[in-house]
């Protein structure tokens, strides 16, 4: 609903001041910014709670080591973290104490995280709980893994700024010019928005603009 309000407001305002192609470029600006917000918000979470994993598999691979059972480790672990992996960890532990299979309880931990590294360090976890075996070496392998990922990702994205800044240069720059051109020649663009060929043009470029970010930034994603 706060879309639907943002993208009429604007939409309205675009087109006070750069007509038609205002009112569409403003109205999908203003629709795409709360899921832009979202999106950007919850990459931001992911990579914080990548970090705090690879923090409580070091600790919980300490912790066993110093005789505790895996629950007991997970208790400990939990007392370590910080928001928002310790309210997740709090909640899993809550849910063991209550009764839940420490499997099931463990598995939405993992989808809570919804990360690849969460579902390694659960199917790690998982197997040694069941057949046994010496989970604290376990945990360290895993710990180097993350971290490994984690640098990986870092220097990947540190690689491909360039990329990125670019394809929202070429993206942004040829809008903003036409939307300059709307506002101050108003009169001039007239023809073409009375026209349905000048219409379609306008609609193509804009689709072709969009199609060109959304592959360049599809060329720049790599999945680690």
């Amino acid at each position: 609903m706060l879309s639907v309000s943002a993208a009429l407001i604007a939409g309205l305002i675009g087109f006070r001041l750069a007509g038609p192609l205002g009112l569409v470029v403003s109205a999908l600006a203003a629709a795409w910014l709360p899921f832009g917000w979202r999106r950007r918000s919850h990459r931001r979470r992911s990579e914080v709670l990548e970090l705090q994993l690879a923090d409580l598999v070091e600790t919980m691979a300490m912790a066993l080591r110093s005789g505790l059972s895996l629950g007991q480790a997970l208790d400990y672990a939990a007392t370590e973290m910080e928001d928002p992996l310790a309210s997740l960890l709090n909640r899993m532990i809550a849910e063991r104490r209550l009764g839940r299979p420490f499997d099931a309880a463990l598995a939405s931990f993992g989808r809570a995280i919804g990360t690849e590294d969460a579902r390694l360090f659960i199917l790690v976890v998982t197997i040694h709980a069941r057949s046994g075996g010496d989970l604290a070496n376990a945990l360290d392998e895993v710990a180097r893994t993350l971290r490994q990922r984690i640098s990986v990702r870092r220097e990947l994205r540190a690689l491909t700024a360039q990329g990125r800044l670019s394809g929202v240069i070429l993206g942004s720059v040829p809008l903003v010019f036409f939307l300059f051109l709307a506002a101050t020649s108003q009169r001039e663009l007239a023809p073409i928005y009375r026209s349905p060929a000048g219409m379609a043009m306008i609609s193509t470029g804009l689709v072709l603009e969009g199609l060109a970010f959304l592959w360049i930034r599809r060329l720049l994603k790599v999945e680690i």
